[in-house]
């Protein structure tokens, strides 16, 4: 597929300080990155949508990768799709630079209208083919589809990118291959933000190989199947229900033999659709949340998390934020983990500025969990500094078990 862009411009050269301000000071585990100039020369890249804001990631694109992401979205309109982006990361000065060149198909059968994940054996079959055809590339991202639905992040997109795209350089691509738009998200001081745009290197045509529009977008925490209702309730919403009253019992007794039978009828007919819906819809919805806990789980336990080497008891393990990550003052931090320790009366998450004795409670949490939220650190009025964030399995009197696992994250919040 080849046609010309009405929405990528040929961007002129657009140096890493024209393309992000100075954002904060670089992080220690990225100092390791190799330093090259940027890619995106002067009339030898389109720009789609608008440059990336402060402290993002820069991602450009050569062109055989859009056409790879443009012809598996476009395989299947009726499902989800989607896959891994490889490519190569590197800095120029402050700013990170995502480099892709390929895509992989994910061949995942976790995946449906309103969803799609990996699962173990597709995560497996990616490393294979990665290995046999990209053996130079890297994993630096995923990308997915959601056709007719319009282009977001969805809660359960997020959960993938937490579990599996841990890396700050980690991006996700999001393509509506109905609606023919598109938008990145990627790591921005701790949390997942939509990018503003992308650039596409010109290396096989002049022109966009693709028709995509970058659009403007946001991060829903919300599951995408009620954000789809939403979304087709705008463009064929459904018949209302009609209202239904209660008839107290001495005007039923009043109601002709025909109404009582239309009434039986009815309650039938109910009956039967909440049974259909109990066993076609709400417990296949439960086996693969069920199973997508799972994979995920499977995947935030690998060594590519750095929780996993602070908190390395899978039992009692902070999970997001990351050990090291950047948060602004003011915002609200989700502690998403795992806590199923044995004999844990309660478990609580608490803080401290780093160096300093005194813990605060950020929340706690009775019942156990596994990859859900156990606390919300609210950040307004919070001084600036790096903090460590901790969770704990305690007793009924609220002291720690004994010998029970360290989880200890670093977290910076910058003004």
């Amino acid at each position: 597929m080849t046609s010309a862009s009405t929405y990528s411009d040929p961007s002129p050269k657009p140096s890493s300080a024209a393309a992000q301000p100075t954002p904060n000071p670089t992080p220690e585990e990225l100092l390791n990155l190799p330093k090259r100039p940027s890619p995106l020369v002067e009339d030898k890249c389109m720009l789609h949508g608008q440059r990336p804001s402060a402290g993002q990631v820069v991602v450009s694109h050569h062109q055989q990768a859009l056409l790879q992401i443009a012809d598996h979205s476009e395989s299947n309109v009726r499902s989800e799709l989607g896959g891994v982006l490889l490519g190569h990361v590197y800095r120029e000065g402050e700013t990170l630079f995502v480099d892709v060149h390929a895509a992989l198909p994910a061949n995942s059968n976790e995946r449906g209208p309103v969803h799609f994940t990996f699962t173990a054996d597709a995560w497996s079959q990616i490393h294979r083919d990665k290995t046999a055809q990209y053996p130079r590339l890297d994993i630096v991202g995923w990308f997915h589809t959601h056709p007719g639905l319009g282009v977001f992040y969805s809660s359960d997109d997020v959960v993938v990118h937490s579990a599996a795209f841990t890396l700050p350089w980690h991006v996700g691509l999001v393509v509506d291959p109905v609606r023919r738009e598109a938008a990145y998200f990627g790591w921005l001081q701790g949390s997942l933000a939509p990018i503003g745009g992308y650039y596409e290197l010109a290396d096989q045509q002049p022109h966009s190989v693709v028709d995509w529009q970058a659009v403007r977008t946001s991060v829903y925490h919300l599951p995408e199947a009620e954000i789809a209702e939403g979304v087709w309730g705008e463009t064929d919403a459904p018949t209302p229900h009609a209202n239904i009253a209660y008839v107290p019992d001495q005007e039923w007794r009043t109601l002709s033999p025909s109404s009582r039978h239309l009434g039986l009828i009815i309650g039938s007919v109910a009956l039967a659709l909440a049974l259909f819906l109990l066993a076609f819809w709400i417990v296949p919805l439960n086996q693969r949340a069920v199973q997508m806990e799972k994979v995920m789980l499977g995947l935030a336990n690998t060594a590519a998390n750095p929780n996993v080497h602070t908190c390395p008891d899978s039992r009692l393990r902070l999970l997001s934020p990351l050990n090291g990550s950047m948060a602004q003052v003011g915002s609200q931090i989700e502690m998403i983990g795992t806590a199923v320790y044995p004999e844990a009366f309660r478990y609580q998450v608490t803080a401290r500025p780093a160096g300093q004795e005194e813990w605060a409670e950020i929340g706690s949490r009775r019942r156990g969990a596994q990859l859900d939220a156990l606390a919300t650190w609210r950040t307004t009025g919070v001084q600036p500094g790096t903090y460590e964030v901790r969770l704990t399995a305690v007793d009924r009197n609220g002291i720690r078990l004994p010998n029970s696992p360290d989880c200890l994250v670093q977290v910076q919040l910058v003004p």
